[in-house]
């Protein structure tokens, strides 16, 4: 058993054990062979056996549903030491991805129900436990959006150039550069132009939301008052279309911020339009910015209907739409921003309603200052 003992003390999963600890799982323990290619256990079922990898590899694979299509994806690979059904000593305990061998390979497996009461027996131990399994479990998750997210990129990636390409004939078309058209032709090109643009503002969202990290910024030292007037002037059509106030609180001698000039006024522009589209008409946006002692501090400010509390913790989520709002997106805007802001170093929140009132959010976003 003291090779049993030598990998469980080494694993990611027990590996903050004491011996004495670690003595009490040998009973658990039984040792098992795979060859390459074998399905050791898929997604969806029990989960009733944990194991850790002593030797070989084993690729965690998830199925993911894009439209009518289910693909499936490698999320992570697991080596020595590594731990697989981590889902065992959860609730509801279903396994979450499908594990399969790259070489031969083999594991100690330990029965689950067994582990958890030996847990709960000990509590100490099931503590120290329970807290590597949280590490372990948040950075497959990472891996698993990081794998989702790519594949997603990829895909919509190719989605884009067809897409364009469909935008560009029809508005040769409309534009009357292939022969006449008649007004019944016109309104249903005009129709499908409109959902195409849509369409491909999606596609460019989903794009963005997967490659938005600070390496992928082309940051100088900028107005960050500059990038607020500019994303001010580009709404303002819209502010008084829908008969809105928009206005703007500066401090005029605002210092530089380090950063992407494009994506910043990326996320004002959205956060604007955010307002604009939920305050009704007759109300007011009004952006706001400051400095701060480290950094400076910009808002975005409304008089619409809210954010219902439950709502708030989510708003940034990828592809999160609400609740209760009656025209929704595809949930990515916010989630953007976030990632935009920081990869600048900086935080971003909502409040709502805003301080002072039983109405409107309160968009914050805080930017380092660039050193002078």
């Amino acid at each position: 058993m003291d090779f049993v003992e030598g990998i469980l003390g080494m694993s990611d999963l027990f590996g903050g054990l004491s011996d004495d600890e670690i003595n009490k799982l040998l009973p658990l323990c039984r040792e098992k062979v795979y060859q390459s290619g074998t399905v050791i256990f898929s997604e969806g079922d029990p989960c009733h056996t944990m194991y850790i990898v002593a030797s070989g590899k084993v690729a965690l694979e998830m199925k993911l549903h894009i439209g009518r299509t289910e693909e499936i994806a490698t999320i992570d690979t697991i080596t020595r030491g590594g731990c697989l059904c981590c889902s065992g000593l959860i609730d509801p305990y279903v396994l979450t991805a499908t594990g399969r061998t790259l070489e031969k390979t083999e594991l100690i497996a330990l029965d689950a129900a067994e582990l958890l009461g030996l847990l709960e027996e000990n509590c100490e131990t099931g503590y120290k436990m329970m807290s590597s399994l949280a590490k372990v479990t948040s950075l497959r998750l990472q891996s698993a959006r990081e794998t989702a997210g790519h594949v997603l990129s990829l895909i919509f990636h190719d989605f884009k150039a067809p897409l364009a390409a469909v935008d560009t004939a029809n508005r040769l078309i409309l534009g009357g550069y292939v022969g006449e058209i008649s007004e019944e032709q016109t309104s249903m090109l005009q129709g499908s132009s409109k959902r195409i643009s849509t369409l491909l503002s999606l596609v460019t969202n989903i794009i963005d939301v997967t490659k938005v990290i600070a390496k992928d910024l082309a940051m100088s030292k900028i107005s960050l008052e500059q990038v607020v007037m500019d994303s001010v002037e580009l709404m303002q059509p819209l502010a008084q279309e829908k008969g809105l106030q928009l206005k703007t609180e500066l401090n005029y001698s605002l210092s530089p911020v380090y950063g992407a000039q494009d994506r910043l006024k990326q996320v004002l522009i959205n956060l604007l339009s955010n307002a604009i589209k939920f305050t009704p008409s007759g109300g007011t946006v009004v952006v706001k910015a400051k400095d701060g002692t480290d950094d400076i501090q910009v808002e975005v400010v409304d008089t619409g209907r809210g954010i219902p509390t439950e709502e708030l913790p989510k708003i940034f989520d990828d592809f999160y739409r609400g609740l209760d709002l009656d025209e929704r997106g595809a949930g990515l805007g916010l989630s953007i921003a976030k990632r935009i802001i920081e990869a600048h170093q900086g935080k971003i929140w909502a409040v709502s309603p805003c301080p002072g009132s039983d109405k409107g959010s309160q968009f914050v976003f805080t930017l380092p200052k660039a050193e002078r």
